[in-house]
């Protein structure tokens, strides 16, 4: 594969010629290619009604096999829906009312709230103080109660990186159902779900993916899909919905069963032109290009003597890094004051590079946090 011109791909993204753009793992900007495919779509609505309704619809299968064969999945096993939080309360009803649910202190609200509202037993494992969680430890923390180990691919507020082959051969030893959160890092690192043994996942098209808000996808593996098991039903999950048969329930055998209603069609064809992009670059490109900026960024704080609060192996890590500062929240808005978009969290500032961002925005970025910081107060 050829590799990329990433100044050619810089361009696709007006945002990032306007803005030092570190926030890719709260919400990136879309490209112009995933922005003018959720235009077509309102055009066409605009000017034909739903006329194109059964056209539509095969592109919103076109888009299942394209988000398939990104993850790994078969296209029986993908489903869309508005948001990874509505994905994860769908697999919480599937398989939280049994047994232990064990997952990570660190974990982002909407991977334990769904399963604490189905009144789930929860046991939550600390990371190590350089926010690790090692196999081993999560090994020990297993139960005989444990049935599902919920956890995020990526952890928003340290970028640690699991291993999820490891996870995963682990959780299939001990007949443990895996659960994971990959919104923070499908689009950024390489994941095929088969290999890893997970058997339900949600990830957000807002994020790594950069398909904009309104879009999720459930991954749910394909021994799991039974139509007496989904938790909602409505027209379009029944297995022949043009029927209208309200009186007989009669769902698809497939994880498509999860869309009850209307698709979110602009944020589907904006997921199929993202996902596009992702593929023509190529996933391994993305991956060193993430890992090459996140190592320059290391290297230029560890020469300020900033502290990092966050994994620094390529093992470890996706492309999140916290950079430790006396009063992130302050140092955040005058940082937007500047132009350049980052997020506070926990003891510090969350810088999260993508594939629109160079090395000139690192240095922008490390040069102002040194005049915000200050000298004297820098680690």
């Amino acid at each position: 594969m050829t590799k990329p011109n990433w100044n050619t791909i810089r361009d696709l993204f007006p945002a990032a010629k306007e803005f030092v753009y570190l926030a890719t793992a709260g919400a990136p900007p879309i490209s112009i290619p995933a922005s003018r495919a959720g235009i077509r779509y309102y055009e066409e609505m605009a000017s034909q009604g739903d006329l194109p309704w059964d056209r539509w619809l095969a592109e919103v299968e076109t888009i299942r096999g394209k988000t398939a064969n990104f993850i790994g999945a078969n296209p029986e096993e993908i489903a869309f829906t508005f948001s990874s939080s509505h994905g994860m309360n769908l697999v919480a009803q599937m398989f939280g009312t049994k047994g232990e649910i064990l997952t990570l202190a660190d974990e982002f609200p909407s991977s334990t709230l769904p399963w604490l509202q189905q009144r789930s037993t929860m046991r939550f494992i600390e990371s190590d103080p350089a926010g690790l969680l090692p196999m081993r430890k999560i090994e020990r923390a297993i139960s005989a109660e444990t049935r599902v180990i919920v956890t995020s691919s990526v952890q928003y507020k340290t970028g640690f990186y699991q291993d999820l082959i490891a996870l995963g051969q682990l959780c299939h030893d001990r007949h443990i159902l895996l659960v994971v959160d990959a919104s923070q890092s499908i689009g950024a690192i390489p994941l095929n779900v088969h290999d890893a043994r997970i058997d339900a996942l949600v990830f957000s098209g807002y994020k790594w993916t950069m398909a904009g808000y309104g879009i999720a996808v459930i991954y749910l593996a394909k021994q799991h899909i039974q139509s007496d098991r989904f938790p909602i039903a409505g027209w379009l999950s029944a297995r022949q919905p043009e029927l209208l048969i309200n009186n007989e329930l009669d769902l698809k055998n497939t994880a498509a069963a999860f869309e009850v209603g209307c698709p979110n069609f602009a944020g589907i064809f904006s997921l199929g032109a993202a996902l596009d992009l992702l593929v023509k670059i190529g996933p391994s490109h993305i991956e060193a290009r993430i890992h090459e900026l996140t190592d320059y960024l290391h290297d230029a704080l560890h020469n300020r003597n900033f502290e990092i609060a966050s994994p620094s192996d390529r093992c470890d890590r996706a492309g999140i890094t916290i950079v430790v500062v006396q009063t992130p929240e302050e140092v955040v808005k005058a940082l937007t004051q500047r132009n350049i978009l980052t997020a506070a969290r926990g003891r510090g500032v969350r810088v999260s590079l993508h594939i629109f961002n160079t090395f000139e925005d690192v240095d922008r970025f490390v040069e102002a946090l040194e005049e915000i910081e200050k000298p004297e107060v820098a680690r």
